[in-house]
């Protein structure tokens, strides 16, 4: 599986982690699911995890595109992008510069520990898979 979405529950924040090369494809259905997970309950904080990224083929302009579009993961609570490699941490710094100009605030950070530290949880808090959903957290 090129993604997997966890939550913990209790403090309510989504982690979206992705193991693959992203593709435009790819970028559009992690945030079909997302918005999907977002709108049943909330709000969330979120954690992307980009750490597993093999590779990007998504241009500057598909990273634009994707930060113009409404938040899969609405505002109000802490959204961290986890890059630990130079160019993957641009292309987030991109996203998150974008963002930054419509008034909505995501944290670009180098390691998943970070996030964890930003969000105020712990790994083995991601107690629910919720996709895909023939795996366990």
């Amino acid at each position: 599986m090129d993604y997997s979405i966890d939550l913990d529950p209790e403090h309510r924040v989504i982690r979206l982690t992705i193991k693959a090369i992203v593709t435009e494809e790819l970028a559009e259905d992690c945030y079909k699911s997302l918005s999907f997970i977002a709108s049943r309950g909330g709000p969330y904080a979120a954690i992307f995890d980009l750490s597993g990224v093999i590779a990007a083929t998504l241009s500057p302009d598909a990273v634009r595109g994707l930060a113009a579009r409404a938040p899969a993961v609405p505002a109000g609570r802490p959204r961290v992008i986890v890059a630990d490699e130079p160019w993957i941490f641009g292309l987030a710094r991109m996203f998150q510069i974008c963002r930054d100009s419509l008034g909505e605030q995501f944290h670009v950070v180098r390691s998943l520990e970070e996030a964890y530290e930003m969000v105020g949880v712990r790994p083995e808090d991601f107690t629910q898979r919720i996709f895909p959903k023939n795996l366990a957290a």
